[in-house]
């Protein structure tokens, strides 16, 4: 929810009133994705109708100022990972406050706004206990992952938003979504349905286009939106309250559940606190006969590195593999490691030495190693994983070799990689960026990241 621009006049503020009554007379319940903005706009006009209204159902974040420049994408732009988290979380924490304030209900996850993105902003929000909402990063049937050790939700079901107000448009959407839905949503664990921007409900066009190619106009400037006639929101009414029942119907057949946003970051939230010998061996057998950094279907591919070095560790100590170690969930590196080492091999003693110098950056950093030295050589993230792998599946069976091939590998997990990043790179251009804006600083950002991808698993 956005338009905080069209004046009291044009009825707006009418939209997610009335989205949110039919919700509630029909028995479907939802999130409403509201920019701060918005929130303190419906407080200043003394809309606690409104605002009552759609605290009866689920609130989460929009931003906090959504299309005003700077946005998101454009603070981070070539921000460092820590300076650009710092910034996510004044600017974030600061929208999350003021939506509990106003709305006087938990907020749990934020929304993606157009293309506004950034990995530090996702590690931000799950510094701050929170979700984050029409997230690129999937994996195959699963739209409930991990990333950035943050609970994602990928997925955008719907597009309604132009159709409402006409039955010659509205009808064969919806005729269109019970032809297809059931089969469309087949396998797959989550299935963000999106009913629609209020705002265009009644507008001809989004609030925003005032903000248009890095526009910031003062807000004695702002454009009101076209709106459709006023007449055609008696069939927009209409048309919302009959796709909100065909959803109740697919729930009462047990083909669906309705829930919000707050409800799925309970249910997904789960991750185990341990991982055992047989997960790591059950890791570095598919690393080192796939030759590729591996997705697990439980720990991340930072958390089995972190894991591994840690075995090795105390190996080294012991003579001994322990069992089981504490689950730890570090971040990918902070600068793209190099896929190809500097020197064909190592000793079992200088692995062990690796091993050591790993879960020390592990420990007093947070985040894997681009890059280690041995002998004045160089060896990146992915040859080091490789390089565990295969020490850890030799030690636990008292077969350690006295050296070890030291191999290309990938620098970061490349599996499924090429969606995900496709969609990372179209955000730049989202038409309210600028022109010139260079994503290339954010996509490299976010392939490191890929380390830190798994999925997210339902608690029932």
């Amino acid at each position: 929810m956005e338009d905080y621009i069209s004046p009291v006049s044009d009825s707006v503020d009418e939209i997610p009133l009335w989205l949110a009554e039919t919700m509630s007379e029909v028995g479907v319940t939802g999130t409403f994705f509201v920019i701060g903005e918005k929130a303190r706009s419906l407080e200043a006009r003394g809309r606690q109708d409104v605002i009552e209204a759609m605290a009866a159902h689920d609130i989460g974040s929009h931003t906090n100022f959504g299309s005003i420049h700077p946005t998101v994408t454009e603070i981070l732009e070539y921000a460092g990972w820590d300076a650009g988290v710092m910034a996510m979380l004044e600017n974030e924490s600061a929208g999350f406050e003021e939506l509990e304030r106003i709305y006087g209900i938990p907020v749990s996850t934020l929304a993606r706004h157009g293309g506004s993105y950034g990995p530090q902003l996702i590690y931000a929000l799950g510094q701050m206990g929170k979700g984050y909402v029409y997230s690129p990063f999937h994996l195959p049937g699963k739209h409930a992952v991990w990333f950035c050790n943050t609970l994602n939700f990928h997925g955008d079901y719907g597009n309604f938003d132009d159709s409402y107000y006409r039955d010659d448009l509205f009808n064969p959407l919806l005729d269109s979504l019970n032809k297809n839905f059931i089969k469309d949503i087949e396998g797959v664990d989550v299935v963000s349905f999106f009913a629609c921007h209020p705002t265009k409900v009644r507008a001809e066009q989004f609030w925003d286009f005032n903000f248009y190619e890095g526009a910031n106009p003062g807000s004695d400037s702002l454009q009101a939106p076209a709106l459709r006639p006023v007449e055609s929101m008696s069939t927009a009414r209409k048309n919302f309250k009959r796709l909100m029942q065909f959803l109740k119907e697919q729930e009462n057949l047990g083909k669906i559940e309705i829930t919000t946003y707050s409800d799925l970051m309970k249910r997904f939230s789960y991750q185990p606190d341990q991982i055992k010998k047989t997960d790591l061996l059950r890791v570095a057998e598919r690393v080192t006969s796939t030759g590729h950094v591996v997705y697990d279907d439980l720990y991340s591919p930072a958390e089995v590195f972190s894991g591994l070095t840690r075995s090795l560790l105390e190996f080294d100590g012991s003579g001994k593999v322990p069992g089981k170690l504490n689950r730890k969930s570090p971040l990918g590196p902070m600068t793209m490691p190099p896929e190809s080492p500097e020197l064909p091999s190592v000793s079992f003693e200088q692995l062990l030495e690796l091993a050591a110098l790993a879960a020390d950056t592990l420990t007093n950093i947070g985040y894997l190693p681009a890059v280690l030295m041995v002998e004045d050589q160089r060896v990146g993230t992915g040859s080091l994983f490789q390089l565990f792998s295969a020490a850890y599946l030799d030690v636990s069976t008292g077969n350690q070799r006295e050296s070890y091939e030291v191999l290309p590998f990938d620098p970061y997990p490349r599996e499924h990689e090429e969606a995900m990043i496709s969609e990372v790179e179209s955000y730049k251009d989202w038409i309210v960026h600028r022109p010139d804006l260079d994503m290339s600083h954010l996509v490299a950002m976010t392939k490191m990241q890929l380390w830190t991808l798994k999925p997210a698993h339902e608690v029932k």
